[in-house]
């Protein structure tokens, strides 16, 4: 099934940390069910139920659209929300990382697991999207919102050169095309983890992530493009 997040509970999400570029995994209870079950939640407003169904699902979210699916889809609350982790996404593919699909891309360590570090101040980091309205940057005080993933745009014009897949390189869940591209340059003051997006959803991965734990300072946001 596929429902939409209360605007109460939009918030609450997006107070959490992300799994990825745009989504999140994460288990809760659905609307009067007391058990709990796993769901994948899309820019922290359209729930699909990731056990059983998912791969359908998905397919009908690409098929009608995202802005349609959200906009049909009927609210539901949710209870209990805990955060799971993307370990449990992971699926070795490795097999399928040949010389010649490389495209540039990486092995290594997931972002969450890596040491924290500064930002030098100089270096730029660019958050693909599928949705312009995206949930994890702060339009007001121009920044990236806490608990986010972006790549280093070294990475992603290494995606442009290499005419690569980015749904495929960065492991995303919605299949949906990249379409956004928000350029964020931290502070020497702002805090990141770096490391290699793993295996998921059917996808390699391969291309460099940045985890923001605690966002960046009002101002980084620099700008917008289309992808």
């Amino acid at each position: 099934m596929i429902f939409a997040t209360k605007s109460s509970i939009q918030k609450a999400l997006i107070d959490m940390p992300e799994t990825g570029m745009g989504y999140q995994f994460i288990e809760a209870q659905l609307g009067s069910n007391l058990s709990t079950e796993r769901l994948i939640i899309y820019n922290s407003e359209l729930i699909i139920q990731f056990d059983g169904f998912f791969n359908e699902n998905r397919q009908k979210v690409i098929l009608s659209g995202y802005d349609k699916t959200l906009k049909l889809s009927r609210e539901v609350e949710m209870r209990m929300i805990k955060p799971l982790p993307a370990s449990l996404l992971h699926k070795d593919q490795s097999d399928k990382l040949s010389p010649s699909s490389l495209k540039g891309r990486h092995t290594g360590n997931p972002a969450i697991i890596n040491p924290i570090t500064n930002a030098n101040g100089i270096e730029s980091f660019v958050r693909l999207s599928a949705f312009e309205d995206d949930k994890r940057i702060d339009f007001l005080n121009r920044k990236l919102k806490k608990g986010s993933y972006t790549t280093t745009e070294t990475d992603y014009k290494s995606c442009k050169v290499h005419n690569d897949d980015p749904v495929d390189r960065y492991a995303l869940p919605n299949n949906d095309n990249v379409k956004w591209a928000f350029y964020i340059t931290p502070t020497t003051s702002d805090r990141l983890q770096r490391g290699v997006v793993q295996p998921a959803f059917e996808k390699i991965g391969g291309g460099i992530e940045a985890f923001f734990k605690n966002g960046t300072s009002d101002g980084t946001f620099i700008r917008k493009t289309a992808y």
